[in-house]
């Protein structure tokens, strides 16, 4: 398996380079897209190990630049990560691909690792952010949302369903939560319970209040939870901060794709 020399002569910000290996795992062209899949080399498979693309940008022949489809969501992994692009008019050979990988170790002791508890015992419609991180990010917000509050935000949305004859309760979701990241903090709800897996659920919604921008995401976990399983929902949150994420610059030519 190739592997990646970390670029030489890349000007170090504030947020220091990783000195990681990143590897190419695999690229293949399928029946509508071309799917590429990195990891990165000796990383625990773990929710304290995370990695998604920062930036990232695949040629094909000729250096035509390919068009991410948007089919695969750019979130933080524990194990590979992968990005999809349209099939070109030519069959591809090969593939180059150029960016940045982040690395992310949330931790307590980093003030990016914090244990909100159970559902049951934390206030709701409220930000539940730590203060010492608003001071530096005011304008995060995270919060477990009632579904009293959603049902009034997302009044237009229902009425909306309603005129096309589909029934909209948000009582059918196990789970509502509300979050504004910035450009320098994602943050990232983490369900122990779940495998420590960040994409979970099925049939999750997400919603968008345009009066303050605060993005509402409705999971359901699994079929008929009873509202005290809603209650005992085990919640954690990771937050981005420059102490707790490396960049990882990868540069490959030449990748050979598998048809």
């Amino acid at each position: 398996m190739k592997k990646l020399f970390l670029l030489a002569g890349i000007s170090l910000s504030a947020c220091l380079y990783s000195q990681q290996n990143i590897l190419f795992d695999r690229a293949g062209q399928y029946f509508d897209f071309i799917e590429l899949s990195f990891k990165m080399e000796n990383k625990p498979n773990s929710k304290f190990h995370l990695i998604k693309f920062d930036t990232i940008t695949a040629t094909g022949k000729k250096d035509n630049v390919l068009i991410d489809n948007h089919d695969a969501e750019n979130i933080y992994r524990k194990a590979n990560i992968l990005v999809r692009y349209e099939v070109s008019k030519e069959q591809m050979k090969s593939v180059n691909a150029v960016g940045i990988i982040k690395y992310f170790n949330p931790s307590k002791d980093q003030n990016s690792y914090f244990v909100l508890g159970k559902v049951k015992e934390v206030k709701k419609d409220v930000n539940l952010i730590d203060k010492n991180v608003l001071a530096k990010s005011p304008k995060l917000y995270f919060g477990i949302v009632s579904v009293e509050s959603a049902s009034n935000i997302f009044k237009e949305f229902i009425n909306y369903k309603m005129n096309k004859g589909e029934k909209v309760d948000f009582n059918n979701y196990d789970l509502i939560i509300a979050r504004t990241d910035d450009k320098k903090r994602e943050i990232i709800p983490v369900i122990p319970t779940m495998n420590d897996e960040l994409d979970y659920g099925y049939n999750n919604i997400t919603l968008k209040d345009p009066k303050t921008g605060i993005i509402y995401k409705f999971y359901k976990l699994r079929q008929s939870m009873t509202a005290e399983e809603r209650g005992n929902i085990p919640l954690e949150l990771f937050i981005e901060n420059e102490e707790s994420v490396q960049k990882v610059p990868f540069d490959f030519k030449n990748f050979q794709v598998k048809q």
